[in-house]
């Protein structure tokens, strides 16, 4: 038995089934999408509501604790609750950039902390006093500073955008194939 290639009732099917597989490619892209937008907000927009701080290593002077293009998470703590051999992170003199070393040792009469970076020979040549400590690092995720930097910058921003605009172009498209197979299923 034979059945012609472009039959009514085959060409129907096919093509219902053309849509539903089209349809299921925009369900499940536009999930994704959402999805690693949903995970980006957990990890570099939700801890500032717990007033904890993400922020990337830009040098490896903490390595192999924190990795350069890690992203850190710090909490403010208060310098008196710091001890030898605890990461802090701290403002320099400039009162702007932020470092992240290791105490080597705290002068509670002079309420300073002198820190050293885990991969720096020396210690470092100023030290911090407890009025410039800002929190301590405790949590560490390899490589996430990579790619915070670059959704942070002008073309990582378009891209986020873009992934918006994807993700209602893929819906507004699941909607008019459902809307084309009703109108096929009455007609």
């Amino acid at each position: 038995m034979t059945v012609p290639f472009f039959e009514q009732k085959n060409a129907k099917s096919r093509s219902k089934s053309g849509e539903d597989n089209m349809r299921s490619f925009c369900k499940g892209a536009a999930i994704t999408i959402c999805a690693a937008l949903a995970l980006l907000t957990v990890f570099l927009v939700l801890p500032g509501l717990f007033h904890i701080y993400p922020m990337i290593v830009q040098s490896g002077s903490m390595e192999p604790s924190y990795p350069e293009g890690s992203m850190i998470y710090v909490r403010k703590v208060h310098a008196d609750k710091f001890s030898e051999g605890d990461p802090v992170t701290f403002y320099l003199p400039d009162e702007e950039t932020l470092v992240t070393h290791r105490i080597v040792r705290v002068d509670e009469e002079k309420e300073e902390l002198h820190t050293q970076g885990d991969a720096n020979a020396r210690e470092d040549g100023i030290v911090t006093p407890f009025e410039r400590v800002f929190g301590a690092p405790f949590l560490c995720i390899p490589y996430m500073g990579y790619l915070a930097g670059y959704l942070s910058s002008a073309v990582g921003k378009a891209g986020i955008l873009l992934l918006v605009v994807a993700v209602c172009i893929l819906s507004w498209m699941d909607g008019a194939l459902l809307r084309h197979e009703k109108e096929l299923e009455e007609g």
